[in-house]
């Protein structure tokens, strides 16, 4: 298969934060969040940031930070934070209990291409998305290449979770507008969506997220998040609203919704019913139409082992939150 150079997957990574067009209704009212630093229910535990970690000599020569550009992030059970970076085409990997951090490359047998979206199943190999390749790579903890998926059917996959006790992968795929099982082995299993506007339809499905028993899927063509069971029956939508553009999203145990906005540049956090309960590090109000200087000021938002919520910044910085019952 002809692999297209790393900057053609960069490029489609910035086509993929193009403003689509927002939905006339709302999930939960069109006001615009608090432009607030802290809330009253969320409380901020602490920063981590890439020089709070030791690193070997042979990860400093190996390759520096200057040219970084984080993307996705997931949390396995070791404490350990694993962060996507697609233009230097490795997983920064830092590990919170040892206070080291390392860059996973891949092996000789295969090396990452343009790593973007990132999950981890109950035994800790990783799952990374690579666009220099159009398949879902599968990693050892240690870093050591153990197989890929989807190859010749995934072509262009975006969003992943792991069903870690049905031990099933789910993929959004931007191009085929569908979402895509599979074994933990790469078997296919099952396809679900279709392109269009309808219930149940999608339009450019950028990313994942299993809560509780439904899946979540941010249809980002649609302007909305769209639910399905897991046998792949549509369950309802929520409208992101006016002036929203969620980018990256996760739930916690209680089911409020965290997500990256794209359109105001910070976090938002809502409950259940899609009451807004606050917004962190927003541009005021009025001026949430994207700005070509604006730089985001959240690339990531995802849950430790633990159910504690970490915000990945630009700078690699990841900040960590409880909420507060």
């Amino acid at each position: 298969m002809r692999r297209p150079h790393a900057a053609a997957g960069v490029a489609v990574l910035l086509l993929l934060f193009a403003v689509v067009t927002p939905s006339s209704h709302s999930w939960g009212g069109n006001d615009a969040p608090h432009n607030q630093a802290k809330s009253s229910r969320l409380a901020s535990l602490r920063t981590y940031a890439p020089g709070d970690f030791h690193q070997s000599l042979l990860d400093r020569l190996s390759g520096g930070l200057a040219q970084r550009v984080p993307y996705r992030m997931a949390a396995d059970s070791q404490g350990r934070i694993l962060v996507t970076d697609p233009v230097l085409s490795v997983v920064h990997v830092f590990d919170t209990r040892q206070g080291k951090r390392w860059q996973m490359k891949g092996d000789r047998r295969h090396r990452l291409d343009t790593p973007v979206y990132i999950a981890v199943d109950a035994e800790d190999n990783i799952y990374v998305t690579e666009w220099g390749r159009f398949v879902v790579s599968v990693f050892e903890p240690s870093g050591r290449f153990m197989r890929t998926i989807g190859l010749d059917v995934l072509k262009l996959p975006t969003g992943i979770w792991v069903d870690k006790q049905n031990r099933r992968l789910y993929v959004a795929d931007w191009i085929r507008d569908e979402i895509l099982s599979f074994d933990l082995e790469g078997k296919p299993l099952q396809v679900f969506g279709s392109w269009g506007t309808g219930p149940g339809q999608l339009r450019r499905p950028l990313d994942i997220v299993l809560h509780r028993d439904t899946l979540v899927v941010l249809d980002a063509g649609n302007s909305r998040f769209e639910l399905f069971d897991l046998q792949g029956n549509f369950r309802g939508l929520w409208p992101f609203g006016v002036n929203r553009t969620p980018i990256a999203f996760a739930f916690d145990a209680a089911g409020n919704l965290y997500y990256v906005d794209l359109d105001s540049g910070g976090l938002v956090a809502m409950d259940p019913q899609g009451k807004v309960l606050a917004g962190f590090e927003q541009r005021p109000f009025g001026q949430w139409t994207p700005r070509s200087s604006a730089r985001l000021n959240f690339m990531c938002v995802a849950l430790d082992a633990l159910g504690k919520i970490l915000v990945l910044r630009p700078t690699l910085d990841v900040e960590v939150f409880e909420p507060v019952l």
